[in-house]
């Protein structure tokens, strides 16, 4: 006697069967297709993004946080900021780091008499306030020679939006010997520098090994149906925050995967820099600042921005050591006016970052010393204060 097939088991099949075509569908290869794009590679066949990661405070009460978009300053610092070059011809994607508090000049702003006036040069962080992303691009590019082809820029909620998106691809996500599970915990990951042991220097070392490892985990979506949706959901999600667009974003995976790229190839390194506190002349004021160590910064651009891969540059991902400019232990800080008085660090401050400097002053009896700033002037950036602090939940530590 034959036993009959029940109905549950057609039902089983035909579930069993659509799911099965669905993932054929989505994870299998889209149709190749050539879409006409602005993104103009240059004659070597490199494009270089900017990554930027804003510390724009909410403008009101906070909804619904990490899930929607909520009202925030237009006019804010960038808090990382990442240089991605990608060459499409060898192939080769590097993410370069530059501390938030690097003295830049800033073409039409700044009027530095050689490149270590530093008393008249801006922050990098501060580039952001005062012309958005269309000046940070200009400065960089200044910085380093090289064209930055697009921006993207990050807030405190497109951060966590983008994270959700991706956390069902990534799993646990591990940066370092840090496990990142959610939203909230990757942004505290990403914006933590108070308390790092080499202060925003760590801080871009994090956000460069965070991009590298998202990068890793996320590459195999490239080139099918499910990738272009999830890029599309990301790119509605950052909204008019970027001039990249999802087409640009595929004609760069596209000619990267045909040329034979590998995530785990991608390198990082962050500019070196030298702590050191500094009197702006632009506001009257001293801050802690990172002057840029020029002759390590032209070898690292040769070596991860020009692909130039005979040249030996640090990559600063640790505190290697370097040989000391003589420029960095010169004295900055200094009295604009008879009515600015700064009081000098009692000891030597080369090669100390800002922890250790607060250290030595807490055990001299000496902490708060430096501290007396006097107010920005307030026509020169507006409503942006010296360092701003989020307003909502996320806090700096």
């Amino acid at each position: 006697m034959k036993r009959r097939v029940g109905p549950v088991w057609f039902v089983a099949a035909g579930v069993s069967l659509v799911i099965f075509v669905a993932a054929f569908y989505l994870l299998g290869p889209r149709p190749r297709r050539v879409v006409p794009t602005e993104l103009k590679p240059t004659p070597t066949g490199t494009v270089n993004v900017l990554i930027i990661g804003k510390d724009a405070r909410a403008v009101g009460p906070v909804v619904n946080e990490g899930r929607q978009r909520n009202e925030r300053e237009k006019m804010c610092h960038s808090d990382i900021v990442i240089v991605c070059h990608i060459n499409l011809g060898v192939p080769r994607v590097s993410l370069v780091a530059i501390p938030r508090d690097l003295l830049v000049e800033v073409p039409g702003i700044t009027t530095a008499a050689s490149n270590t006036d530093f008393t008249h040069m801006e922050k990098i962080a501060h580039t952001y306030a005062i012309g958005g992303d269309k000046l940070l691009r200009k400065t960089v590019t200044n910085l380093l020679g090289i064209p930055i082809h697009r921006s993207i820029a990050f807030d405190f909620d497109t951060f966590r939006m983008a994270f959700d998106i991706l956390r069902p691809f990534i799993g646990v996500l591990r940066v370092g010997d840090v496990d990142l599970t959610e939203r909230d915990q990757a942004l505290k990951f990403a914006r933590k520098r108070h308390g790092l042991k080499h202060d925003d220097a760590d801080r871009c070392r994090n956000a460069v090994s965070f991009i590298r490892a998202i990068m890793s985990r996320t590459w195999w979506l490239g080139g099918s149906r499910l990738g272009d949706i999830v890029v599309r959901r990301l790119f509605s999600t950052v909204g008019e925050d970027t001039d990249l667009t999802p087409d640009e974003v595929n004609q760069i995976v596209d000619g990267l995967r045909r040329a034979g790229f590998s995530p785990a190839t991608t390198e990082t390194a962050v500019l070196v820099g030298e702590g050191s506190n500094v009197t702006l002349a632009r506001y009257s004021m001293t801050m802690s600042c990172y002057l840029p160590v020029y002759r390590e910064i032209e070898k690292q651009v040769d070596r991860f921005l020009l692909d130039k891969a005979d040249v030996q540059a640090l990559d600063f991902m640790s505190q290697e050591p370097y040989r000391m400019p003589g420029y960095v232990d010169s004295n900055y800080v200094v009295p604009l006016g008879p009515t600015h008085t700064v009081a000098l660090l009692p000891f030597d401050t080369a090669g100390m970052d800002t922890q250790l400097q607060r250290t030595r002053l807490k055990e001299l009896g000496r902490a708060g010393v430096h501290s007396r700033h006097h107010q920005p002037t307030k026509d020169l950036v507006p409503s942006v204060s010296a360092e701003t602090t989020a307003v909502d939940s996320v806090r700096k530590d």
